[in-house]
């Protein structure tokens, strides 16, 4: 199964701000940074899947869940 090793989020300036914050200094955005290397480019979050790691979909969802707060 070939699983995607790239992905964009793109939103308001300030919802883009909550996400790279929450990468920061979130528990599961901490997660998430372990197995994705991320760049912003103005209101969009690029993330790249690092080399011989695989997407964590439980990591992905409570990340999203997590980041609305």
């Amino acid at each position: 199964m070939d699983f995607p090793t790239e992905f964009k989020i793109f939103q308001q300036s300030d919802i883009i701000d909550d996400f790279m914050t929450h990468l920061l200094n979130g528990s599961m955005g901490i997660a998430m940074a372990r197995d994705w290397f991320y760049r912003r480019e103005g209101n969009t979050i690029i993330f790249t899947l690092k080399p011989g790691h695989t997407p964590k979909l439980d990591v992905l969802i409570w990340f999203g869940f997590y980041t609305r707060d």
